[in-house]
């Protein structure tokens, strides 16, 4: 017996049989990751994972005969069974722990109580964690085909998600959480995939495969490990390395000419001290909304093209010690933002005609087709009008690498990473099919390192103290590039309606209006940049066996700063001396379609680069977290948590230091965990009331400077209370049957916004009051419910198998401005499938639907001005096909 190997290895006949496959996937996965890497992170919880393989070595022959004989009897139960009263694991199960001929066991979501956790600092129950976290299972992302977090929402109350593209990446808890584009502020709902923050929110618009499982956890996070974050994080779990060899394929091919594949493979490079875990995926599917006006090569926009790939290596040259070593790179190009016009009103709520508007504009005659006036598309969100496609590319690549070393009672950790993630935007900024707007978007570069160590006790302190300290040293340095090109019809759109008239007179004239904006190249630069140190720890006292008090203390430090630029070039010079036959008239009019760079115009303002200005600070999160297990089915637990998140180094429209404060939380969470009828139901429920002050947000401020007297800035919300409750449950009522509900009330309101900017219908710059009213994007109910039935067919030891989910959100504003337009009626999404499959899991075959029966809705919605119209983010159409997916 081998004392460095952590579990049983195959025999040689069989590592000679797999030896060919690891090279391969190696080999593979090395391609794909060579370009330029940094640092990034791991998050299945390396030492527990190897303390698990080394207790299987220890097992007797005697051990591994009831092994087997519990695989044969598995075998002949259902493939949904009750949960039992064992802690499950997480990684490859019984088959590990027999050498001589891989298991496999069927596919099947878990019951609540079986699904363990480790966004703690140990591997538990999550009936066992005294908070309220919701958990998606490998199983069911398999089943379900699900790789997005877009998706990942249809299956856990109270999360949104919104995506365009990666800078237009936002997420949401209750409601709350969504700032896209913005680089110089942190997210209020964290990331955090394989033990990694990702701060970035771009970062999340990608596909995540090979999952063990995704964890959603509620309220003030960072008392415990890794980064702060307000509102909640969203902690996603990749399958770790195995010493035994695994393989795993899977297709999908579908309508849109939809093409999916995905490939795994793990086992031993080098026996007992060295494995490997490789994974790879391609996504491609056509899109699903017509541009009327674009190239006939181009097809339907918002399609998705996606590649991707992970290389992990764990490496064990010690029982005590174990590092673990992870690359991935992921890449993704679109045609552009589709947004579509959702309305452009002929007048204000107060009866007023607009004067100037998108519609009005391109009403003119510079815009006549075959002599008839332009007439746009608007309402449906399957149509827009592009001229200009072209596409946007987003990258990201990382590594990471997390260390492991037992010491005496203790464990120490340490995780080392890096990360770069780059967008490149090309949209056509004006959504119709004229040469206005050609390329509008800010290019971004985020940088990312970061070293956590983590010092966590393996016997309790004192007898009845379970603990955890750690320090987190971060440093981010993101470069946007904000840029817009202007086209041969950008002048006769931007004018004023007296400007156009008068140029539009004469030749010369309709040639200086050209020339005002066509060629203009408007750029606007900006690098902000963060170091954050941080100390945390947190500590269970074991007051009674069935009472347990966590306590929780984190404090950061930040250096947050910035600096901008603006300027522009073109190839016009407007004077008099270029252009014989125009009149001084003619000239200033032509200015002031462009500006002069002082003030006006397109350009407005335009400055040099700003010397870097930002501040420091320190901040605290904090914890108190008693329970109390009644019984083995029935625990209450109750948490009070504060967090902040810092400020942001911002700029108004002049190149002025504007910042914003930072944003304080102050969350209470009554729950219970329950199991009822022999653990074959489980219900959790949860209450919270969550108080933010200072939320970071737009509102209006008084500016002499301005024809208002009025401006909207970045700044801080005085307050908003989230109050409701969540409820989770499985239920299992009979052999291979297995349902899920899972639903929350939501009242998410104003109490202190005063100075909020009215609704663009109102056409009135002053503040308006917003107290008392529900915030954008927080949906009052939503529901997600759905059962998965599997049944032996009694041939070829296979399993018929059959699921259906449904996903509902109850109305609500989608505008960040709460606009009349905004407003997103109730809407439900349901997903099914419908397949056979080997009782033992190695193969399944199915039909799976997503949005079955085509539902219309939007994610978000713009706000209108006197140059676009009300436009929405369309949510995914139906798509559907055959998938294919097989272990060996």
């Amino acid at each position: 017996m081998n004392k460095h190997r952590p579990g049983g290895q195959p025999p040689r006949s069989q590592k000679r049989k797999d030896a060919s496959f690891q090279s391969a996937a190696l080999l593979v996965a090395a391609s794909l990751l060579a370009p330029n890497y940094s640092y990034a992170k791991d998050d299945t919880d390396l030492a527990a994972e190897v303390e698990r393989l080394k207790k299987e070595l220890a097992a007797s022959k005697q051990e591994n005969e009831q092994l087997k004989k519990s695989v044969a009897t598995t075998a002949a139960e259902p493939a949904v069974a009750p949960a039992a009263e064992v802690a499950p694991v997480v990684a490859a199960p019984l088959a590990e722990a027999i050498p001589s001929k891989p298991e496999f066991v069927a596919e099947a979501p878990k019951a609540l109580g079986e699904i363990v956790v480790n966004s703690r600092r140990k591997e538990e129950k999550l009936q066992d964690v005294p908070l309220p976290i919701s958990v998606v299972g490998g199983e069911v992302t398999k089943r379900d085909n699900i790789v997005s977090v877009h998706e990942i929402t249809q299956k856990v109350p109270n999360l949104l998600f919104t995506a365009s593209n990666s800078r237009q990446t936002s997420i949401a808890i209750r409601g709350l959480g969504k700032n896209a584009s913005d680089e110089a502020r942190d997210p209020s709902v964290g990331v955090q995939v394989d033990n990694v923050p990702i701060i970035w929110p771009g970062s999340a618009y990608t596909n995540f495969v090979d999952l063990d499982h995704i964890e959603l956890l509620r309220g003030p996070q960072g008392t415990l490990q890794g980064k702060n974050a307000n509102l909640g994080l969203l902690n996603i779990v990749t399958k770790a390395p195995s010493w035994k060899s695994q393989y795993y394929v899977e297709g999908f091919a579908g309508n849109r000419d939809s093409l999916q594949g995905k490939a795994s493979a793990t086992g031993a490079v080098i026996d007992g001290l060295l494995a490997y875990r490789g994974s790879f995926y391609i996504d491609k599917r056509d899109g699903f909304v017509d541009n009327l006006d674009g190239p006939v090569t181009i097809g339907k926009l918002k399609e998705t093209t996606r590649l991707g790939g992970r290389l992990q290596l764990l490496f064990t040259p010690t029982e005590k010690l174990s590092a673990k070593i992870i690359l991935d790179r992921a890449s993704s190009t679109n045609s552009q933002i589709a947004d579509y016009n959702v309305i452009d009103p002929v007048k204000f709520t107060t009866g007023e005609l607009r004067a100037t508007s998108w519609s009005t504009r391109l009403a003119r005659d510079h815009f006549n087709q075959n002599g008839k006036t332009f007439r746009a598309v608007s309402g449906d969100p399957r149509k827009v009008q592009f001229d200009d496609i072209r596409g946007s590319r987003a990258d990201q690549q990382g590594v990471s690498g997390e260390i492991n070393y037992d010491l005496p009672g203790h464990k120490l950790t340490s995780i080392s990473a890096y990360r770069y993630g780059m967008f490149e935007p090309h949209n056509d900024g004006d959504r119709s099919p004229f040469a206005i707007s050609e390329i509008a978007g800010g290019t971004v570069e985020a940088r990312q390192w970061s070293q956590e160590l983590r010092l966590t006790s393996l016997e309790p302190g004192f007898g009845f103290i379970d603990y955890q300290v750690g320090a987190l040293g971060l440093r981010t340095n993101n470069d946007v590039t904000s840029q817009t090109a202007y086209g041969a019809d950008a002048g006769a759109f931007n004018a004023s309606n007296a400007a156009y008239s008068r140029l539009n007179a004469t030749a010369i004239g309709r040639q200086l209006m050209r020339d005002s904006l066509d060629g203009l190249l408007a750029t606007t630069l900006n690098n902000p940049t963060v170091t954050s140190l941080s100390a945390f720890g947190q500590a269970d006292l074991h007051i009674t066996d069935k009472a347990t008090l966590t306590l929780g203390i984190r404090d950061t430090w930040e250096d947050r700063s910035n600096t901008t630029q603006k300027y522009y070039s073109t190839p016009h010079d407007l004077t008099l001396a270029n252009y014989k036959g125009a009149t001084a008239k003619n000239i200033s009019d032509a200015i002031s379609i462009r500006g002069n760079g002082i003030s006006g115009g397109i350009l407005g303002n335009q400055y040099g680069k700003i010397d870097r200005q930002g501040f420091d600070e320190n901040s605290q999160n904090w914890l108190v977290n008693p329970n109390y297990k009644f019984t083995k089915d029935l625990m209450v637990y109750f948490s009070v948590a504060g967090g902040e998140k810092a400020g942001a180094a911002l700029f108004d429209a002049n190149g002025k230091a504007e910042n914003a404060k930072s944003e304080k939380v102050l969350d209470f969470e009554l729950g219970l965990k329950s199991s009822w009828f022999n653990r074959s139901l489980f219900v959790n429920l949860n209450l919270y009331d969550t108080l933010v002050a200072d939320y970071q947000a737009r509102l209006t401020v008084a500016d002499a400077t301005t024809n208002s007297g009025f401006r909207t800035k970045t700044g801080n919300v005085g307050e908003i209370e989230m109050q409701g409750v969540e409820l989770e449950t499985t239920w299992i009522p009979l052999e291979g049957l297995s349902t899920f509900l899972n639903g929350a009330f939501n009242h998410a309101v104003y109490t202190d916004f005063a100075n909020a900017p009215c609704v663009p219908e109102d056409n009135n710059s002053k503040p308006c009051n917003f107290t008392g009213k529900t915030i954008p994007n927080a949906p009052q109910f939503t529901v997600n419910f759905g059962a998965d039935y599997r049944k032996p067919l009694g041939f070829y030891g296979l399993d018929g198998i059959v699921f259906l989910n449904n996903s509902y959100r109850s109305g609500a504003n989608m505008n960040s401005d709460l606009s009349q337009y905004g407003w997103q009626k109730a809407y439900h999404i349901t997903d099914g499938g419908i397949g056979v499959a080997s009782h033992n899991g190695k193969y399944n075959l199915s039909l799976i639907a997503r949005n079955i029966f085509d539902t219309r809705f939007v994610t978000n919605v713009g706000s209108m001005s006197g140059t676009s119209t009300v436009s929405g983010v369309q949510g995914e159409a139906r798509y559907f096909g055959v998938n294919f997916r097989s272990n060996f």
